[in-house]
């Protein structure tokens, strides 16, 4: 088991830089899909929305509707970092409200079995991954990529 305190402060440390690589996406290409078979961009960073629906609903227990990412209209990049930081505060606001115990209850999420903190972790990771897909789609909308875990070409400072 992860504990709560460690948990909570790799969700700050990611969302953190997460939101700088939103922030880094040119505004004016929220449309931009690298590929025919990719998201556009202001798809992918709803993704980062959805995956704090999800924790909302599997470990905090609140009756999410997941219909809400079909759903999900919001078109700006300043739109999408509001949705994405009031979320994510919700959620470790929530998190730092639970028992450590609550960290074991399992979770169902699909077909596989989790228990609450490797679920949450689950979600985490995935927003990492979807995180580095950004950070290529900021390069290739014409934005400068942030310093992530260490330097990038655009940005030589590093906050590790």
């Amino acid at each position: 088991m992860i504990a709560k305190e460690d948990l909570l402060s790799l969700f700050r440390k990611e969302f953190a830089t997460t939101l700088k690589v939103m922030r880094a996406y040119p505004d004016a290409q929220m449309q931009f899909a690298p590929h025919e078979r990719s998201q556009p961009a202001k798809r992918l960073m709803a993704t980062f929305v959805f995956e704090m629906y999800l924790l909302r609903s599997y470990i905090l227990g609140e009756k999410v509707d997941r219909s809400v990412f079909q759903q999900y209209t919001k078109e700006t990049l300043d739109e999408l970092i509001t949705d994405f930081e009031t979320e994510t505060t919700v959620v470790i606001d929530r998190i730092q409200n639970l028992k450590e115990d609550d960290l074991t209850k399992t979770v169902q999420f699909g077909g596989a079995t989790f228990t609450a903190d490797r679920f949450a972790l689950m979600m985490l990771f995935d927003q990492i991954h979807h995180r580095g897909q950004l950070s290529v789609y900021v390069r290739l909308a014409g934005g400068k990529v942030p310093s992530i875990y260490g330097p990038s070409a655009d940005d030589p400072t590093t906050n590790l």
